[in-house]
């Protein structure tokens, strides 16, 4: 699930995105994630239909100022030239070229980036951050147009101690990036809030069962997460699918997925509701699905088990696909 990253010092980088100007060919009309083609290879062009339904003022303000909390790779993340990549990038650049929009790319602290779109005047309209819509969230102001799915998963160590379920985290360090789902979630199976406050009328699920607590271990970024794992600081990590699986072909022979997936969420492009910016993002989004564009996108990181179908692009969609990894908190 999206991450809600803690305050972190981190030096901001920007990515020019041009927007391509030339028409693009034909699509399909399957409602599902078709097998990429040649023209989807090439990357998408403008849609003169969908560029119309940006507003005005949107047009105006050019570049288009995005949000990412570049440190959670595959997803988004600083390569070694000092880029930000990943597929919730190259995704994020497919969409501005729809909307025949020159966009630029901001490395932003999590944690302040729905603060920074909120402001008046915003330094940010939208963000891609792996982000799960919240109803918290949307009551700031801010709609989530979903692109994806993803759940969370437990990292475990080669010849370290082994996960089935949330129950095998008590008497255990699991290390998280702090303030996010998995955070909140470890905290909460023990009916506290992060940080160790209890939660009114709630039950520490260790403790009844008669184990030791969980040792919350947070992180400001998911690399120094990794590495606390990696070094037996921690006995588990815990982190959204895509990012624990790469760290598991990151780190070959070191470490492994441990349990099932569980908790899985929409995650959704984040945008002030009152910039008419939706409609837009849902009709972009689903071209790209539909033309094949984004299964290219998601084939090139290998996350394809996360995607969705253009009939599943929809605002503020915060419903669970199958169990969630705790009891409710």
């Amino acid at each position: 699930m999206g991450r809600r990253v803690t305050f972190s010092s981190r030096v901001g980088i920007a990515l020019l995105v041009p927007a391509a100007m030339l028409a693009a060919c034909g699509g399909s009309s399957s409602t599902g994630t078709p097998t990429p083609s040649s023209t989807a290879a090439a990357g998408p062009s403008v849609q003169a239909s969908i560029a119309a339904e940006v507003p005005a003022a949107i047009k105006a303000d050019n570049p288009l100022q995005i949000a990412t909390d570049a440190s959670y790779a595959p997803n988004e993340f600083v390569d070694l030239n000092g880029n930000i990549v990943g597929w919730d990038i190259e995704l994020a650049k497919d969409v501005c070229k729809v909307l025949g929009l020159t966009c630029t790319i901001n490395n932003v602290t999590f944690s302040d980036i729905i603060p920074a779109l909120l402001e008046k005047p915003s330094k940010y309209q939208l963000s891609f951050s792996s982000y799960s819509p919240t109803t918290a969230r949307e009551a700031k102001g801010i709609d989530f147009i979903t692109y994806y799915q993803a759940g969370e998963a437990w990292l475990v160590k080669a010849g370290g101690p082994q996960i089935s379920g949330a129950a095998d985290m008590c008497g255990h360090t699991v290390a998280v990036e702090a303030g996010t789902t998995e955070e909140a979630d470890a905290w909460g199976y023990m009916g506290k809030q992060p940080g160790g406050a209890a939660i009114t009328g709630d039950k520490d699920n260790c403790t009844s069962a008669g184990k030791q607590d969980i040792t919350v271990a947070p992180f400001d970024t998911q690399t120094e997460a990794n590495a606390a794992l990696l070094s037996g600081r921690a006995d588990f990590g815990w982190a959204d699918q895509p990012v624990a699986h790469y760290q598991v072909t990151l780190e070959q022979g070191k470490l492994a997925i441990g349990g099932t997936a569980c908790s899985v969420y929409p995650y959704g492009v984040a945008v002030v509701k009152t910039l008419g910016l939706d409609k837009a993002l849902e009709d972009a989004i689903s071209y790209l699905i539909t033309n094949g564009y984004y299964a290219t996108t998601l084939k090139t990181s290998a996350v394809q088990d996360g995607a969705i179908a253009a009939s599943g692009v929809s605002v503020n969609d915060n419903n669970a696909v199958g169990a969630t990894c705790v009891p409710a908190y």
